[in-house]
């Protein structure tokens, strides 16, 4: 059972470098535009707030990865990727993104 833990935690690790690597390299200014740091910070806190308190099952699970998707997006200032992801996170646990 751990290994299989492993190796699906290593799947996706390399499945989000793949995903990132395309983002680098067919990522336009024009959506770089779109959204901003402070974005990133507003849904960062709307989605650990979400996850905080949503039951325990897979939705919460994908979340969880999505959050890190966007948290590893924005760090990197690809801020409109990292908002997406942040949406896709509060879309799995049927929450609406609100207004910062």
């Amino acid at each position: 059972m751990y290994e299989e833990e492993e190796v699906m935690l290593l799947g996706r690790k390399v499945a989000f470098a793949a995903a990132a690597m395309t983002g680098l390299m067919f990522g336009s200014a024009a959506s770089a535009a779109d959204a901003n740091l402070s974005d990133c910070v507003h849904m960062a806190k709307q989605v650990s707030a979400a996850i905080g308190t949503a039951q325990p099952g897979k939705a919460k699970d994908d979340a969880v990865v999505e959050q890190h998707a966007g948290q590893s997006y924005c760090g990197f200032s690809m801020y409109a990727q990292g908002v997406a992801h942040y949406a896709k996170a509060l879309q799995l646990l049927g929450q609406q993104q609100s207004k910062g």
